[in-house]
């Protein structure tokens, strides 16, 4: 599939007022995406690795919560073949989408990967919170409320903002509880799952938390295609609503 397909591109009209949200994950075949320990790096191969970042080149801003931010420490700028040559992206390197930690507490560090000038960078952070050291760096701040549910930020305000400064399409590579928060509330438009053939036993699940309890309220989703990524295989589908 080409990278458009991939992402949805003709369907980001379907998501009325806000940024069509593409959920992307990589877990083992017992479905962790991380060790128990925390760490993550590597589960899936170079090439879906590669891969990712021609799926983040074709959407406008690349979004992770701030327990993401704390564990990986993440550049999530999109690299490109002067970069690295076994990369090939969507769009040139100095077309870079924007950079986006969800962080509701301001716990995103001074010293962040995400805060260099390889890339725009927004942290969205709750309208209280202390963002004194962050004055001076290169990111945008933007303050939101609290989602109703007193768990995180306002996700429609959040996709308000996205929205207002040119985003169609947002790349969702988690955390857990950021990417449960998305699903709970409907908020997710297609998913794109990296499974490799290992296994952990324990660690991170792709979801944590969110609404669902029973199965009674289980998300359907639409399995649009099934296809190898180097060693992995990757999975497209979309929420039946």
């Amino acid at each position: 599939m080409h990278v458009s397909e991939l992402v949805g591109t003709d369907e980001w009209h379907s998501a009325e007022g806000r940024p069509y949200v593409v959920y992307k994950y990589a877990a083992t075949l017992d479905g962790r995406i991380a060790a128990a320990d925390g760490t993550s790096q590597w589960i899936t191969s170079p090439e879906s690795r590669a891969e990712v970042h021609s799926l983040r080149a074709a959407c406008q801003a690349t979004v992770v919560g701030s327990g993401t931010q704390q564990a990986d420490n993440p550049h999530l700028a999109v690299r490109s073949a002067k970069d690295d040559p076994a990369l090939r992206v969507a769009v040139p390197a100095d077309q870079q989408p924007w950079r986006v930690v969800v962080d509701s507490r301001a716990r995103t560090p001074a010293d962040a990967r995400v805060l260099d000038d390889a890339a725009p960078t927004l942290i969205a952070v709750a309208e209280d919170a202390d963002t004194s050291h962050l004055e001076g760096t290169a990111a945008v701040l933007v303050r939101l409320p609290r989602s109703a549910q007193g768990h995180g930020l306002d996700l429609g305000a959040l996709l308000g903002e996205l929205r207002h400064r040119g985003v169609r399409a947002m790349f969702l590579e988690g955390g857990p509880t950021l990417a449960a928060s998305f699903v709970s509330a409907g908020l997710v438009d297609r998913i794109i799952a990296y499974i490799a053939p290992a296994l952990l036993g324990r660690g991170k699940s792709a979801l944590q938390g969110g609404s669902i309890g029973t199965i009674d309220d289980i998300l359907r989703c639409e399995l649009l295609d099934v296809a190898r990524s180097g060693p992995d295989v990757r999975l497209i589908a979309r929420p039946q609503r």
